[in-house]
């Protein structure tokens, strides 16, 4: 994709583009999704779930187009005419994650939606979205000699075409995800996202050898760092899963035996109330006692 496209009077970049069409590919997926739910008879969750992402994508997306106004606020009483052109940095970006991040907690405290759910929903529109991305924005790499390798227009040097590596290496995942996964029926006990974060970390690992990145910490990149700390999520995730789980089990243990007790004494009370008069336990005055008639 070039990097500026011309339509008319208008230029449009081509990496806002790409995101854009990514993003919404992302959300036609979470769509689906919902609709599947849907035809599984979980119209209860299906429909916050899918109205809960899209609104946490306009949230990040506003906050992306409009946070300049917090970074620089002299943009609205000197040329306030800018904020349609200027576009947001990755602190707007990360403003607008954690705005949405809180939204989002907020909801599903509100609406009691499995959380599980909605991650493993997530996971599926966020590989999308990186998948197409990658396709579209190319990525240049180390300089390399291999017959794949580009280059810029003009010049003979050529480099790995790193987006490419990540877009070939997230089929099978994406494969995994929309056509092994729904015949299992495992969408919301967090496997998904277990898996997706476990590929997802290795083959962006993987990928990261044949980039330009610099160290940092530990002699890995900020990129190479994100890709490890999804590895290390995915593989904890089994267990934070089995404490829940414990947790929850035990939680329905104590409701049931409360529930069995009330049971208990509501049938007790039935029968107190249901013993008829005369009859073995119940004393009548005028018959029994000391002033009972004599026969």
């Amino acid at each position: 994709m070039p990097d500026v496209l011309q339509i008319g009077p208008f230029q449009l970049q081509g990496r806002l583009l790409a995101l854009l069409l990514a993003c919404a590919l992302g959300l036609w997926l979470i769509r689906r999704v919902s609709q599947r739910l849907l035809k599984d008879n979980q119209i209860v969750i299906a429909k916050p779930i899918e109205d809960l992402i899209f609104n946490s994508a306009i949230i990040v997306l506003l906050t992306w187009k409009l946070g300049v106004i917090v970074t620089q606020p002299s943009l609205l009483w000197n040329n306030p005419l800018k904020l349609l052109m200027v576009s947001g940095s990755g602190t707007e970006i990360a403003l607008g994650v954690l705005i949405a991040c809180i939204y989002m907690y907020y909801q599903i405290r509100k609406n009691r939606t499995p959380l599980s759910l909605v991650l493993d929903v997530i996971a599926i529109g966020i590989t999308a979205s990186v998948f197409l991305f990658c396709a579209l924005i190319p990525a240049y790499g180390l300089p390399t000699a291999v017959p794949w390798g580009i280059g810029v227009e003009g010049t003979v040097s050529r480099f790995h075409p790193y987006h490419a590596y990540i877009s070939l290496l997230l089929v099978p995942l994406l494969t995994w995800q929309h056509v092994i996964e729904p015949r299992k029926k495992t969408l919301g006990q967090g496997v998904l996202l277990k898996y997706s974060l476990l590929y997802g970390g290795a083959v962006g690992m993987l990928a990261s050898f044949f980039s330009a990145a610099k160290p940092t910490l530990l002699y890995l990149s900020l990129v190479q760092l994100l890709f490890l700390f999804m590895l290390i999520v995915g593989m904890l995730l089994p267990v934070l899963t089995h404490n829940t789980s414990r947790k929850e089990l035990s939680a329905l243990s104590q409701n049931d035996s409360k529930t069995q007790i009330q049971q208990e004494q509501q049938n007790q009370e039935r029968e107190k109330a249901a013993t008829p008069a005369g009859k073995e336990g119940f004393v009548d005055k005028k018959l029994d006692g000391p002033n009972r008639p004599s026969t």
